[in-house]
């Protein structure tokens, strides 16, 4: 979806240092999405509001709240994220503009109506916190898979300055209402109705922006559910690939050595839960350079090779821009294992400091590096499934989501056992076997990109 390729490509002419770190700004904005920004605006409510709340267990039962509705919609939309993807990027690719809008509310429609039904168990089960804990958590639950739907067409726009400002409106009213009802006095309930409301905002705005781009005469369809459009594979590959980011987190969660109670049945793990969300914030720039590498650069001699093979140019010809592809994507993985290792190593040398500006336990320290260590791998193994998304190799992602979601339970129960010096390791080892594995693959499919093309077609 080379929307905002050609958007950030525009930024880049201008040649200058400004223009530069605007592109990457945007490329930080629209790569990280809800995801990362959930995640920084639950770390500055908590840190701003702390001095303010009269009940300390309120402030943690919210931040694990949001935690769980981050995880479980994650988890569940899944099953509909790449495969939706793939649908709205072969509509583009025939130019049929008029079938993204109504084919994005047709799912929307499917995904809203199945997270509120999946919730009805929840909300059975969170009874003992009061029904109108409940009801937000069903709620922000359903407006969250909306989000995380919504957000899969972002790169497909060009109206980035649009998308940056409903971001920022969304987690400013969060942050602001969070602190004014923690000041006001205001329970747990409150908090996460702040949370609701910020997340509204944010599913209209970038609503009505899709709306706005995507002109059509229909108002919903479910073309989507064609047997001919529909890829089995990227239905579970979304469904692996989140649960593997997950799981980790939920075996600290559950395992009694480790976890402990909270809020009804939602547990966390006070050892766990800190040192690994904060190494997520540290993947940011990574998923920048990569988003702009992506969408600039390989994505511009991805489309020539397939041009040049099109339009009947010759072998030659062909096997050069095969060559450009091929280095494209190389100078891409390296920029993002480049940039990501420099800001290891800066967080490495100065995480003592950092953790004492922001009053974080110092013992946390030894885990956040190797979580630094995971989750820069987690980038690294996102970046290639990207490019293999690119070329079309839905089989070798499903395994590799697959192997990656086993890898990590495996491991992670078996770090647990070993002792607390080990937590951490299990995450970052599976991420580190599923990278190379995938590094090996992509290499292959690169090899036999021209004679698939020619052979296979």
């Amino acid at each position: 979806m080379a929307g905002i390729g050609f958007e950030l490509r525009k930024i880049l002419k201008n040649d200058d240092i400004f223009s530069l770190i605007k592109a990457y700004g945007y490329s930080a904005v629209v790569s990280s999405g809800p995801w990362i920004i959930s995640i920084i605006s639950i770390i500055i409510s908590g840190y701003i509001s702390y001095p303010y709340v009269k009940n300390k267990h309120d402030l943690m039962a919210f931040m694990v709240s949001i935690t769980y509705l981050m995880a479980l919609s994650l988890i569940f939309t899944g099953f509909f994220q790449f495969y939706i993807s793939r649908y709205i990027a072969d509509r583009l690719f025939e130019k049929r503009f008029d079938k993204v809008l109504p084919n994005i509310l047709g799912i929307l429609i499917i995904v809203l109506i199945l997270a509120f039904i999946v919730m009805i168990p929840v909300l059975f089960m969170l009874k003992d916190q009061g029904y109108l804990y409940g009801i937000t958590f069903m709620f922000a639950f359903v407006v969250l898979s909306g989000v995380w739907i919504l957000n899969i067409i972002l790169t497909a726009l060009k109206n980035y300055k649009f998308i940056v400002f409903s971001f920022l409106v969304a987690y400013i009213f969060t942050i602001t209402s969070v602190l004014v009802l923690s000041i006001l006095g205001s329970e747990l309930e409150g908090l996460l109705i702040s949370f609701l409301g910020g997340q509204i905002i944010l599913f209209f705005m970038l609503l009505g922006l899709i709306i706005y781009n995507f002109e059509s005469d229909k108002l919903v369809e479910f073309d989507f559910l064609d047997k001919k459009k529909i890829y089995t594979s990227l239905i579970f590959t979304g469904f692996f690939y989140n649960l593997g980011i997950w799981t980790d987190k939920f075996i600290f969660w559950f395992h009694p050595d480790t976890g402990e109670k909270v809020v009804s049945f939602l547990r966390n793990s006070i050892l766990y839960d800190l040192p690994i969300f904060l190494a997520y914030l540290a993947i940011v720039p990574g998923m920048a350079v990569f988003l702009l590498r992506l969408e600039t650069e390989f994505a511009e001699k991805y489309d020539n090779y397939y041009n040049a093979v099109r339009n009947g140019a010759t072998f030659e010809a062909i096997k050069k821009k095969h060559i450009e592809i091929i280095e494209t994507a190389r100078t891409a993985l390296f920029e993002v294992f480049r940039i990501q290792s420099i800001v290891i190593l800066l967080l490495f040398l100065f995480s003592e400091p950092i953790f004492k500006l922001l009053k974080f336990p110092v013992f946390y320290i030894s885990l956040f590096r190797i979580d630094l260590v995971g989750t820069g791998l987690q980038l690294f193994f996102m970046s290639i499934l990207a490019i293999a998304f690119y070329l079309d190799k839905r089989k070798a992602v499903l395994f590799l989501t697959f192997l990656f979601f086993i890898l990590n339970f495996v491991f992670t129960l078996i770090s647990i056992e070993l002792g607390i010096m080990f937590y951490g390791y299990g995450f970052a080892l599976s991420l580190l076997v599923s990278s190379v594995t995938a590094l090996f693959l992509l290499r292959k499919d690169f090899e036999r990109l021209n004679y698939e093309t020619f052979m296979l077609q």
